[in-house]
């Protein structure tokens, strides 16, 4: 027996696709552009917030994707990539967690709160260098961590409150693009 797909059937969905064809080049335009300043805008607002976990704005900002609106699909898309970003530009703290003392987790904030992350630190050694432990042929290698993704970041950055503020600001945009292609 086949198995049925997950779907989701729209009803009336000819009928809105042909009132948007439909609409003035004007409000297409005056939409289409406030959706990509409020991208822009939305980028750099969550950078900001990212920035303040211990990484520069530059950095965050450049791990964020804006996938910006056209005619045919009339949505910008912000998207975190999940490379890492080297410790060395991040801000981290770190904790020692067994005995010896020849280990110390890593511990990196989080919206304001301390995370802990993959790799340990030798608090012993000059470099204090952030590493990771791995299995390879059947022997342990103790190699340079490769750092943090912004993922989670902007996970916790892009919250309920955040989203409602760029709805409220983008209905401003519209408004005021929509102004300026009447005038025209």
């Amino acid at each position: 027996m086949a198995r049925r797909q997950p779907g989701v059937q729209l009803d009336g969905l000819d009928s809105v696709i042909q009132s948007l064809e439909d609409q003035p080049q004007a409000i297409r335009r005056a939409t289409r552009a406030a959706i990509n300043d409020q991208g822009r805008e939305s980028k750099k607002d969550l950078a900001q917030l990212i920035a303040r976990d211990g990484v520069s704005r530059a950095k965050a900002g450049g791990q964020i994707l804006l996938r910006r609106a056209t005619n045919k699909e009339p949505v910008a898309v912000l998207a975190p990539t999940s490379r890492r970003i080297p410790f060395r530009y991040w801000k981290y703290t770190t904790r020692t967690t067994d005995s010896t003392g020849t280990r110390a987790s890593v511990w990196i904030k989080k919206g304001g709160q301390l995370m802990r992350v993959w790799g340990f630190v030798n608090p012993r050694s000059k470099s204090r260098t952030v590493l990771t432990r791995h299995r390879k042929a059947g022997e342990d290698r103790v190699k340079p961590a490769a750092g943090h993704s912004v993922k989670l970041h902007f996970q916790a950055a892009a919250d309920e409150a955040f989203r409602k503020s760029v709805g409220e600001s983008l209905s401003d945009k519209f408004l005021t693009r929509y102004n300026e292609q009447l005038k025209k």
